[in-house]
């Protein structure tokens, strides 16, 4: 996976490698600096080199966590001892070990923030790829780190550039891991504002929200899968060879979600599964608009949509393809919540990572 900032943005980068569970190294080239973003099974490894600890070091006198001559002491204890600042910090007892990591954690986050806005610069991923020894410090919730970043974005002019045009068709998807974002209010807002909304002209003309600020949370919602513009001019095109193998990809990986969350709740409470997953479907139908209207739940837990459109998956253009998969996140979205509502939170929770682990 390589490519340039322009044409895929980094946070779009960080949802990609979350979505894919990659364990490897982010290598971001620009104008001569470089930076290395470690990940774990998708989640973003806080690593003592990326942290940078001399101005991690200076962050802590800024804010008045450590006087001056504190961190003096610090630098000398380093020296003398041969370890790292953090571990100086707390040899000296002079921040205790929970804040300590909260703080680190946060000033490594901010490291990442100007890349958010950045177009400028190349990046590639080496799959496999591990800190040094003994450089990890934790891990950070990827998906979180998103919506900060996209949060603190100032060039409102790069937020244009990357949304659909206001007249352009759009549709909205509710993907699996929506219920585990952790959207502010405002964010929540525009979402439920986006219901419905064909165009974002339409977004606009409603929202309480100024522009730049809804710019923010749409962006954030394009990065992460839940907001869907045209991938051109608009109007379907001829699907290429490669691009119908990649719809049946994306279809057959859609139904084997489906599929094991039949067999996962199954397993929890017997043949009543078929029972609660398609009274499920019965309500959620009328809303996955024509398309869905004939679809019925398969003996494994897979959909069948439609029977004529079987023998077309492959060669679907672009909008039909993408109300399938919007309606598909809706039904495993709805499947999700109804383990939760039946299961318990602990359940949802196992169905979820399980679901993270299928392509």
């Amino acid at each position: 996976m390589d490519g340039t900032l322009y044409e895929t943005p980094f946070p779009r980068v960080l949802f990609r490698l979350w979505k894919k569970e990659a364990t490897g190294r982010l290598v971001v080239a620009r104008t001569g600096v470089e930076r290395s973003v470690y990940f774990a099974k998708g989640r973003v490894v806080v690593d003592k080199d990326g942290l940078g600890e001399p101005g991690f070091l200076g962050a802590l006198v800024k804010r008045r966590v450590l006087a001056p001559e504190a961190a003096r002491r610090v630098e000398k204890e380093a020296a003398r001892q041969g370890v790292s600042r953090l571990r100086a910090l707390t040899e000296l007892g002079l921040v205790a070990p929970l804040p300590l990591w909260n703080l680190a954690e946060s000033y490594f986050v901010r490291q990442l923030f100007d890349l958010f806005e950045a177009e400028e610069g190349r990046f590639g991923f080496e799959p496999g790829a591990e800190p040094p020894d003994g450089a990890g410090l934790g891990e950070v919730e990827t998906l979180d780190l998103i919506l900060q970043g996209v949060r603190r974005i100032r060039d409102a002019a790069f937020l244009e550039r990357r949304l659909p045009a206001a007249d352009a068709s759009v549709y909205l998807s509710m993907p699996y891991f929506l219920h585990r974002l952790h959207l502010e209010p405002h964010e929540r807002y525009v979402l439920a504002r986006l219901a419905g909304v064909s165009r974002l002209k339409a977004f606009y003309a409603r929202a309480e929200l100024g522009e730049t600020e809804s710019r923010k949370v749409l962006f954030a919602f394009v990065c992460l899968d839940i907001l869907h513009g045209p991938e051109g001019g608009g109007r379907p095109r001829a699907v290429s060879e490669a691009g119908a193998a990649e719809q049946e990809r994306i279809l057959a990986a859609l139904n084997e979600r489906c599929a094991a969350v039949y067999k996962f709740v199954t397993k929890q409470i017997g043949p009543l599964a078929r029972t609660m997953i398609g009274n499920g479907l019965e309500e959620i139908r009328s809303g996955l608009g024509p398309v869905f209207r004939k679809m019925r739940l398969l003996g494994d837990g897979r959909i069948e949509i439609d029977p004529a459109l079987a023998a077309g998956v492959g060669h679907l253009d672009e909008d039909l393809f993408r109300q399938i998969v919007r309606g598909y996140d809706e039904i495993l979205m709805s499947e999700v919540l109804a383990v939760k509502k039946a299961l318990g939170p602990a359940h949802e929770t196992t169905l979820v990572r399980q679901l993270e682990k299928i392509g």
